[in-house]
């Protein structure tokens, strides 16, 4: 683990998180923190964890929908700043990432890069070598691992400036192998391995519970559970999709410390969605997570009228299957889902929306002692400029 001081000494009862997807990102971390912790927004890169009545976090290194873990420290005019931290004793690297800047940001970062500097050399440390981003005001995580830098967070709180100290930043290459090196890889627009790792962290599932894709595609969610160590069942119209995921989670599997008799189970068929019992018979599953449609590659925006007609198509699919998918899903389990949402040519947005969710047993899943949230929560920092991941989060009744 990428931990950049021991984990041991993380005793704070705050935690800075630079999110990698925004408000799906900062319900995640509400749901691996649980009821322990409250996790507010700053904007829409950055959340602050704080723990209720003391005591140490746990579970940040489960998030994957966070770049960076931060320990909040004193204000960079008090002495207290840079007492805060212990400094290597020789020459060693710093770096600042700015975030949520309110106006000019090469100037802010110039001004802050400066003040940091200064504020560690009158510390006594006269040969901190400044590591400066090669676009943007944020070093990225892998160049902070590379350059062995000390990262320095900075944003707006109030009329203030809250600094912090990165401290851990979650590993990144599985991911990236599990994307693209795994046995069948489909099209460019599917689920990443790290967002599907997010998805799966929100429904709750864990070790020897049982979570359901009902349209498996490659099997890229129910590899991320396997991984957590949940049975998976998979299912599929197209018989040959079912065969790739079959092929790819045994390869997951290879990949993982998962082995032996207590390895978690897999079972993936051909079936439909609207028919859940034919495949499952009188089994119920504990979560659902799916992404039911892909939209087709855009390569312009589309008229509004195409891109409702898009989303009415993909509305009829959910729709038909909702009833079904509620009715195999254990009271008080979550199912997750992605939705899309098209921006159109005339500059507008169409998302699909979920109505009158009560007759199908199910409810916007709102966790203890967080905020609020109104679904869909749009994922921020998307590479499709057209079409756009939505999710919701629902609890059956």
């Amino acid at each position: 683990m990428p931990f950049l001081v021991p984990p041991e000494s993380i005793e704070s009862e705050s935690l800075i998180l630079v999110l990698a997807f925004g408000t799906p990102s900062l319900l995640e971390a509400q749901c691996v923190f649980g009821g322990n912790a409250k996790v507010s927004m700053q904007c829409e890169d950055i959340a602050i964890a704080d723990l209720n009545g003391g005591g140490r976090f746990k579970g940040y290194t489960e998030l994957a929908g966070v770049h960076k873990v931060a320990l909040p420290l004193p204000s960079i005019d008090s002495p207290e700043f840079a007492e805060a931290i212990t400094f290597p004793e020789r020459n060693f690297n710093i770096s600042l990432s700015l975030y949520c800047t309110r106006g000019d940001q090469e100037a802010e970062y110039e001004e802050l890069s400066e003040q940091l500097l200064s504020t560690i050399r009158e510390a006594g440390h006269k040969k901190a070598n400044l590591i400066r981003s090669r676009s943007g005001p944020e070093l990225h995580s892998e160049r902070v691992l590379s350059r062995s830098a000390m990262d320095f967070v900075v944003f707006p709180m109030g009329a203030t400036s809250q600094w912090g100290v990165t401290v851990y930043i979650p590993e990144t290459q599985g991911f990236k192998e599990r994307s693209t090196e795994r046995p069948y890889v489909t099209s460019g627009i599917s689920l990443s391995s790290r967002l599907a790792r997010l998805l799966v962290n929100i429904s709750g599932v864990s070790k020897g519970k049982v979570l359901l894709d009902p349209f498996c595609g490659s099997g890229t969610i129910l590899g991320e559970a396997l991984l957590k160590g949940a049975d998976c069942i998979g299912i599929d119209r197209n018989h040959g999709s079912v065969e790739r995921t079959k092929e790819n989670l045994a390869w997951f599997l290879s990949k993982s410390q998962r082995s032996g008799p207590r390895a978690p189970s897999y079972s993936v068929v051909t079936g439909d969605a609207t028919n859940l019992k034919r495949s499952l018979g009188d089994r119920m599953v504990d979560a659902i997570v799916s992404e039911p449609i892909l939209m087709p590659r855009l390569s312009s925006p589309p008229s509004l009228e195409k891109a409702r007609r898009l989303v009415k198509h993909a509305a009829t699919i959910y729709s038909e299957a909702l009833y079904e998918m509620s009715s195999v899903l254990r009271r008080g389990g979550r199912m997750v889902l992605v939705t899309p949402s098209l921006r159109t040519i005339e500059g507008k947005d169409v998302a699909l929306s979920f109505e009158d969710l009560k007759e199908v047993g199910l409810s916007p899943f709102q966790p203890k002692g967080g905020p609020r949230y109104e679904y869909p929560l749009e994922v921020s920092h998307q590479s499709t400029r057209w079409i756009r991941r939505m999710v919701y989060a629902l609890e059956r009744a």
